[in-house]
This record gives C-alpha cells, sequence and structure tokens, in this order.
C-alpha cells in the first residue's frame, strides 16, 4: 500500500467509521457494535486495493452484515449448547432477567471444565460446532460407534455435573450435637 492509499483509506475510514459503528450498534447492540465496526475496517485495510473506491459505504455494510451473521450463529452455538445440555431448564429467549443466562451459562462451562479433554471436545463439535458424530470423530481420532459411546458418556456425566451443581448447599456452619466439644 502507497502513501497516497494510506491517506485515501484514513479519509475513507474517517467519513464511514460513524456510519458502519450506527449500522452495527442497530443490530447488535452497544457492547458487539464497536468491534463490529473495528474488525470491518481492518478487513478493508487488508483488502483495499478491491474496495469499490467510488463508493465503498455498501461494501463495508456488507462486511459488517457478514461479520454480525457470524457473530450472531456464534452466540446461536453458544447458547444451543447450553440448552442442549440443561434441556428445558436453561434461560428462555427474550429472558428479562439476564443474569440468569449468566449463572447457567457459568455453571454449563464450569461443567464441561470438568469433562476430560477429549470428552469435552467431542461435546463441544458436536453441539457448538454443529458437526456430525462422523465429522467429530474423524477430529477426535476415533470411529464413529466409539464417538457416539463416549459422547452418550460425556452428556451423562455433563448431566450429573449439573444436577450435583444445581443441588442446594449444605449450611457450612459447623454443626454441634449435645455432648460434644
Amino acid at each position: 500500500m502507497t502513501v497516497h492509499d494510506e491517506a485515501d483509506f484514513t479519509r475513507m475510514f474517517h467519513e464511514h467509521y460513524e456510519s458502519v459503528l450506527r449500522y452495527a450498534w442497530r443490530r447488535v447492540g452497544p457492547d458487539d457494535a464497536p468491534d463490529i465496526a473495528a474488525e470491518t475496517f481492518r478487513i478493508a485495510w487488508e483488502k483495499y486495493g478491491r474496495l469499490p473506491r467510488d463508493e465503498p459505504l455498501p461494501w463495508l455494510y456488507v462486511t459488517a452484515r457478514n461479520l454480525m451473521s457470524n457473530l450472531l450463529r456464534k452466540e446461536e452455538r453458544r447458547d444451543g449448547l447450553t440448552g442442549l445440555l440443561l434441556g428445558d431448564t436453561g434461560p428462555r429467549a427474550g429472558e428479562e432477567d439476564h443474569s440468569v443466562a449468566v449463572a447457567t451459562r457459568h455453571t454449563v462451562l464450569a461443567a464441561l471444565n470438568r469433562l476430560s479433554d477429549g470428552d469435552r471436545e467431542l461435546v463441544l463439535l458436536v453441539c457448538w460446532e454443529g458437526l456430525d458424530l462422523r465429522q467429530a470423530a474423524k477430529i477426535v481420532g476415533c470411529s464413529r460407534p466409539a464417538a457416539t459411546m463416549r459422547l452418550h458418556r460425556a452428556r451423562k456425566r455433563l448431566q450429573r455435573l449439573l444436577t450435583e451443581d444445581s443441588r442446594p448447599v449444605a449450611d457450612p456452619r459447623p454443626s454441634y450435637r449435645r455432648g460434644t466439644a
């Protein structure tokens, strides 16, 4: 990229950054919009030689839209994983109390982290990445039937771990019986 191109890119950035940011903000909200805008312009920088110079804004919007779609798919996979692992006890779409969703996600991730590395990888490949068992088995280096059995057992362990984590915690105060101590 030449100095002239850098100056043109800088001018384009200053001219269109706010528009891209607002576009992203309306679709993904204030938390993710700055990241989407920044990534859009990072990609634009890498592909600057191929950008339409006369009207770059539509290209920037398409790039931002693609990035937002990727973000939403990632969140859906994550939320889908939580739903698969928790069954009907997970957070509902549009739930008002965000703290419930955060606490649930934390519980699920803690349970996932208690699985062996291989089992966790298999669960994530199937439930989060959306791979079928044949593909996941190939990645983890086992046969499809072995992956089926491992996934079944891993899900059972996860369910047990989640059930254990949801039990009421015993009173942490020491109990004293009459006639002791």
